[in-house]
């Protein structure tokens, strides 16, 4: 092999090692952008079960100023302010589980993807 065919050589595998490097940087921009939009809404949702969680309270403290605090909690979660709130509480949390949830897989998805692009370049 000549010495030009060896430089041809190292300069195309030299061009799929910058291509695989790029590719896989882009994808971890990608995931990265993906993991903060992943935050964002977990945060916009906490701040969200904060609210209600602050609303529960108010409506306790209302109750009770105007002596009108129900004698059990059964009476207590009857009010539609309550009760409203604690099922959005619910869906909330749940909402904030499956964002984590997604958050792992969008990880997996770029970490099977670095790995698919180290191996093609060795």
């Amino acid at each position: 092999m000549t010495i030009w065919e060896k430089a041809i050589l190292n300069m195309q595998k030299g061009s799929r090692k910058v291509a695989t490097a790029a590719a896989t940087l882009s994808e971890r921009a990608k995931a990265e952008i993906a993991l903060v939009r992943l935050r964002i809404r977990i945060d916009e949702t906490q701040a969200r079960i904060d609210d209600l969680y602050r609303l529960i309270g108010w409506k306790v403290v209302d109750l009770k100023k105007q002596d009108a605090l129900p004698k059990t909690t059964e009476q207590m979660l009857k009010a539609e302010d309550i009760v409203a709130a604690m099922t959005e509480l619910a869906s909330r949390e749940q909402e904030i589980e499956d964002l984590k949830t997604e958050m792992k897989s969008v990880q997996v998805d770029f970490k099977a993807t670095a790995k698919e692009a180290e191996d093609t370049i060795s």
